[in-house]
């Protein structure tokens, strides 16, 4: 049911106050849109109180609850429907959230509608859940954005379900109307947009991206009035990939609605209080790759894509995965990717190629009979046993994403990522030492790690391994950690790496001096005789340091 990490994870609501988030320019009730750079306008329209009796409703009566008055059904359950919400101008976007309880077992769904005229009116449609209050520092429950081309009115209805005869209390409901109209740059491109080549140094691999310049990100809203950055970036090589859905429409004509990128932005980064969007990456169904997560650097000469920044787009995995967003809805009608072939699924194994090449991560097994796996360590210090290294969204977290339709998809994707990567050597390393056999150690323990590397296909050979211990540490009230160990001194690091030119050392003990989370890394160094490259796979271990 979620997308992003919660307020515990990265964004924790004592650390925003702390950094100013209060004065984020959110679009109050009453207020009129507000117009900025990337042609986005918003406006939250709030049922609240005593605005709920200008709803109608059936078993479901407006009374006294914990912080204010509440909305609650009756023992058999019940319905409201609210009053018509009027914004101040032409939307073409609407996100549903909600401040309410809901006990165990009982159940609380919305359906929205929207009009033009206030007379003529669309169908009811689901407004599905994506996050839920403690995954962000709103508090709220958040809907998907439904599109609404034009309207100005909007009307939800909301259906209780009881347990034990106890019902939900819903305290607000907010529309929030974005505005996100195609920019002249996008409107003129035809289906495909400006781009940008981003190059994987070891390999020369190359992805062809839209950068957020070229999709007109608005970067103000990555910092509050003060300037300092809401969500500052924090960097943890990827372990996993991680393939979502938007849940957004699927009828979008051209690539001009980049608009549908610039609003999602603006949900995540404004309404939910991220201060950007959740996801690495993003892709159309025209197969135009959307930078997403801001990364390394400022202004012109600031990274692009950028290796290994954490994003928020799989709650409590964040910390060393990747996040792929196909844009729509694969549970609707229109999904254009039910077969391994088109545009989006080009451009999806493109990026996976990329994005596990310059991870050296592994999708199939060493016998390319089975999709890979390994355990992952959470930001929260609990495992994830036997999670894919290339995986859906629904795997980790209780959720419809990405969909049975891309779920489908899955073993042809790591088979097509597998079979991309041959341009460099497959050979493999794989991690031996008997003192690996546990998840978890005690600081001050000195860790064994010895290695064996496959052999590699010919015109390659071996000529060393370089290593990394990389660890990292954060706190459960912070959205930063601290780097321990294995990375540069800049700000914005990098892992460091420990050149081993004799290959026959395949050994190497370090000690374990403070807690944290510790995965090491060995790669295989090889040559063709012209070229130096890393083996496509590297070995890899984590550990928990108490």
């Amino acid at each position: 049911m979620t997308d992003n990490p919660t307020r515990r994870e990265f964004l924790v609501r004592s650390a925003l106050l702390a950094a100013g988030v209060s004065a984020l320019p959110l679009f109050r009730p009453g207020n009129s849109f507000a117009q900025g750079q990337g042609s986005i306008a918003a406006e939250d329209l709030v049922d609240i109180g005593e605005k709920f009796r200008r709803g109608s409703a059936k078993r479901v009566t407006l009374g006294s609850a914990s912080n204010g008055t509440a909305l609650q059904a009756t023992s058999d359950g019940g319905v409201f429907t609210s009053r018509v919400l009027q914004s101040s101008a032409p939307f073409t976007h609407v996100g549903l959230h909600w401040l309410a309880a809901v006990p165990s077992d009982a159940g609380l769904n919305f359906e929205l509608r929207t009009s033009a005229d206030g007379s003529t009116w669309s169908s009811w449609s689901s407004a599905q859940l994506r996050r839920l209050p403690e995954e962000t520092p709103a508090g709220d429950y958040f809907a998907s954005l439904v599109y609404a081309d034009g309207a100005r009115f909007v009307q939800y209805r909301a259906s209780f379900e009881t347990a034990g005869g106890s019902s939900p209390s819903l305290k607000r409901v907010t529309a929030t109307v974005i505005d996100s109209p195609p920019t002249t740059a996008s409107a003129t491109a035809g289906d495909q947009l400006p781009t940008t080549p981003v190059q994987d140094a070891d390999s020369g691999r190359t992805l062809t991206v839209t950068s957020r310049e070229q999709w007109v990100a608005n970067e103000k809203y990555r910092f509050n009035k003060r300037g300092q950055e809401l969500w500052p970036e924090m960097f943890v090589p990827a372990k996993k990939l991680v393939v979502h859905h938007t849940a957004t429409r699927n009828d979008y004509a051209t690539a001009a609605d980049a608009a549908e990128v610039r609003a999602i932005y603006y949900y995540h980064a404004v309404t939910q209080r991220y201060g950007d969007v959740g996801y690495t990456a993003l892709i159309d169904k025209f197969g135009n790759v959307y930078e997403g997560r801001h990364g390394r650097g400022e202004g012109t000469g600031r990274e692009i894509l950028s290796a290994g920044v954490v994003a928020g787009h799989d709650y409590a995995h964040n910390y060393g995965s990747a996040g792929i967003a196909l844009l729509g809805d694969a549970t609707q009608p229109g999904w254009p990717t039910t077969t391994n072939t088109g545009p989006m699924w080009d451009a999806l194994v493109g990026f996976g190629v990329f994005e596990a090449g310059r991870h050296y991560l592994r999708p199939l097994s060493a016998d390319g009979s089975t999709a890979a796996a390994s355990d992952f360590l959470r930001s929260d210090n609990v495992w994830t046993n036997g999670m894919h290294n290339v995986s859906g969204h629904r795997e980790t977290n209780n959720t419809a994403c990405p969909g049975e339709k891309v779920m489908a998809l899955l073993d042809e994707l790591q088979s097509e990522i597998h079979s991309g990567l041959a341009d460099t050597s497959r050979a493999g390393v794989t991690l031996t030492s008997p003192s690996l056999s546990t998840q978890e150690t005690r600081v001050g323990t000195t860790v064994t790690f010895t290695w064996q590397v496959d052999t590699p296909e010919a015109p390659w050979t071996l000529t060393g391994y370089e290593y990394c211990l990389e660890g990292w540490y954060k706190p459960s009230n912070s959205i930063n950690i601290t780097y321990l160990k294995g990375y540069t001194a800049e700000t914005q690091p990098r892992l460091a790496w420990t050149p081993v030119k004799n290959t026959d050392t395949k050994s190497v003990s370090l000690p374990l001096t403070k807690a944290g989370q510790y995965t090491f890394h060995v790669r295989a160094v090889l040559t063709n005789g012209a070229d130096e490259r890393r083996s496509a796979y590297e070995g890899r271990h984590t550990l928990l340091v108490k």
